[in-house]
């Protein structure tokens, strides 16, 4: 009985966490996590959803990270985001309460998944493009978390 209790203690906590930079999207995660498509031989879309908890900020540096590992992975030292896009949306309402106050007084509350997407292009060379263009190695080497 202390286990169940424990584990249910635990799957709680971490319920309560904002969305780690390893999580792939599933159904299991709650459809957070990272989804990527390859579009061209040097082009990617890049998808990170976070839950509640994960802001914008933490997804945009997230999918840079993810980026930087996709053109090391490919053999490409440097990307740049071509087009880029980061929202937040109310995914689901739960009500606390009851009917005609049978229950008591009764309240909501709004589930939000913090939604950002990157279309990337893989880059050998840094010279002659416009724009920012990222270094892959450093973004890895970085305190992106």
């Amino acid at each position: 009985m202390k286990k169940l209790i424990l584990a249910i203690i635990a799957a709680s906590i971490l319920t309560g966490c904002a969305t780690a930079f390893d999580t792939q999207k599933s159904f299991w995660t709650g459809n957070t996590g990272f989804s990527q498509t390859q579009l061209g031989t040097d082009i990617w879309q890049i998808d990170f959803t976070g839950n509640t908890f994960t802001d914008r900020a933490t997804t945009k540096k997230y999918v840079l990270k993810k980026g930087a590992q996709i053109a090391l992975d490919e053999g490409y030292p440097y990307f740049k985001v071509m087009q880029g896009e980061t929202a937040k949306d109310i995914t689901g309402s739960n009500a606390v309460g009851g009917y005609g106050g049978f229950w008591g007084a009764g309240s909501t509350s709004n589930d939000s998944k913090t939604v950002t997407t990157v279309t990337i292009k893989l880059l050998k060379e840094k010279e002659g493009v416009e724009g920012i263009v990222y270094e892959a190695s450093f973004l890895i080497n970085s305190n992106i978390k």
